[in-house]
């Protein structure tokens, strides 16, 4: 839109990576070498960490241009695999390998297999992993198991790992003593200082025009520089906005005043905090951000700190320009103490997010042992077979109105009934409740004219309770 209004061959702040506007800062070039060095001579792996947008992605795309020629490339953009088949299926599909339908085993024997008797890859691949920071460390650890594929001494797999400060932590665990110990290059990244920000910028716009001093001057860069401390992607995203209002306005130059009007618009500030602004806005009582300028000496600071209202009445306003809280001496000590506690208390309540459990708690009962309960209601069974097998005796639940016997060994509840063989029980009255007929031939010998004995329900709990027993 304003390529043209300020005689530019292409935009310069573009909000991706651009390999060809690659600007040589400090911390940056020093990683390149370093990563290069380490790639060619087969060293280890190497390791770049930096701030968000600090150019890693960028450093990526510029190491695999710059090895293309010497192995193969594989450049996985994120690091958010769920599983180590996902990652092998990942690297295949950059090697252009079949992937589809192949189980993690399948995937890995396919990898090794074109590492090891492919020709399109004499001196195996170079593995870059952007945002390394977000891969589990189970897949951290199968990558490092890709690097010892090492024939004849030499590598197969060359890895670069780019990523945030979380990086450095996880590569710190127990867990990952292993490719830790296989880093032979660490690298970070650094926002540009205040000189470098000024020749960012007309690098910038020296690759897309020749007049990049007369739209950005020097003090116009030290504005940005201070707005956003020297963050590539931020400086691109200022100094993008502050071209396209000098578009709309139809300047050909862009002042402090409009690099800080593209930084509020960008950040939703209320208004600029230019001092022309700020001199006009003093009488309608206007608060504003303030301006970019240096802070003031620590000296004049810790005055203006220190300068207390004078004590009166509560209704009359305050003389200082700034307040000073101080305890009081008047306070007692009951109140100090007071104040203190209610302070530890909410502190040891305070929790952070990540330390908040789950809503949802699920609670599972213990498996109960069927065998091991006790039935409401003991049934005593009375085997007809036994009964007229063997001509001694019976026993069966006493009758209303019986009285219990007094004899050694009798059990309570019970009546002793004397059979004879061939004998059986006495039949139960029909109105009587409780008791189960219980019909068996155990006895091929016994006619099948014999009469249904009824059994009361307290024998099936006797015979129950002694298989329990054994």
């Amino acid at each position: 839109m304003y390529v043209d209004h300020f005689g530019l061959s292409g935009p310069p702040f573009a909000a991706v990576p651009q390999v060809d506007l690659y600007f040589p800062g400090t911390a940056i070039e020093t990683a390149r070498q370093t990563l290069c060095r380490c790639v060619q001579r087969g060293e280890g792996a190497g390791m770049v960490v930096g701030p968000p947008g600090t150019g890693k992605t960028l450093l990526c795309q510029i190491l695999a241009l710059q090895l293309e020629d010497m192995c193969r490339v594989v450049l996985l953009s994120n690091g958010r695999l769920g599983s180590r088949r996902a990652l092998l299926q990942a690297i295949l599909y950059e090697l252009g390998q079949a992937y589809r339908g192949l189980r993690e085993g399948e995937s890995r024997l396919t990898l090794v297999d074109y590492l090891t008797k492919s020709e399109d890859c004499p001196h195996g691949i170079l593995l870059l992993i952007d945002e390394a920071h977000s891969m589990p460390l189970r897949l951290l650890e199968e990558v490092r198991m890709l690097t010892d594929l090492a024939p004849d001494g030499q590598p197969l797999v060359r890895l670069v790992l780019a990523g945030g400060s979380i990086l450095e932590e996880r590569l710190a665990s127990p867990k990952l003593d292993s490719l830790s110990q296989r880093l032979t290059a660490r690298c970070y990244l650094e926002s540009f200082n205040r000189t470098e920000t000024a020749e960012y910028i007309h690098a910038r716009l020296g690759s897309v025009g020749d007049n990049g001093d007369q739209i950005l001057p020097d003090e116009t860069c030290r504005t940005i520089y201070q707005a956003t401390d020297g963050v590539p992607r931020l400086i691109n995203q200022v100094c993008d906005h502050a071209l396209l209002l000098a578009y709309v306005a139809g300047q050909q130059q862009i002042e402090s005043s409009d690099a800080e009007e593209a930084w509020a618009d960008l950040q939703q500030l209320p208004t600029p905090w230019s001092e022309q602004g700020s001199a006009e806005n003093a009488d309608n009582n206007v608060i504003e951000f303030g301006g970019l300028d240096d802070s003031p000496d620590d000296d004049s600071a810790s005055d203006a700190i220190d300068q207390a209202p004078a004590e009166g009445p509560l209704d009359e306003e305050p003389s200082g320009p700034a307040l000073r809280i101080s305890p009081n001496p008047d306070m007692p000590d009951e109140q100090l103490e007071r104040i203190e506690q209610l302070l530890s208390d909410a502190e040891g309540e305070f929790q952070p997010a990540g330390s908040i459990g789950p809503e949802v708690e699920l609670r599972f009962d213990e498996p109960g042992r069927s065998f091991e309960e006790q039935f409401e209601q003991e049934e005593v069974v009375a085997d007809r077979c036994v009964a007229q097998s063997t001509p001694e005796a019976a026993e069966l639940p006493l009758e209303p109105g019986d009285r219990q016997p007094e004899a050694d060994g009798q059990r309570q509840g019970v009546r002793t009934v004397s059979l004879s063989r061939g004998e059986s029980l006495p039949a139960a009255e029909p109105a009587d409740e409780g008791m189960i007929i219980v019909e068996d031939h155990c006895d091929d010998t016994t006619p099948a004219s014999r009469p249904i004995v009824a059994v009361p329900r307290q024998s099936y709990g006797r015979l129950f309770a002694k298989l329990r027993r054994g």
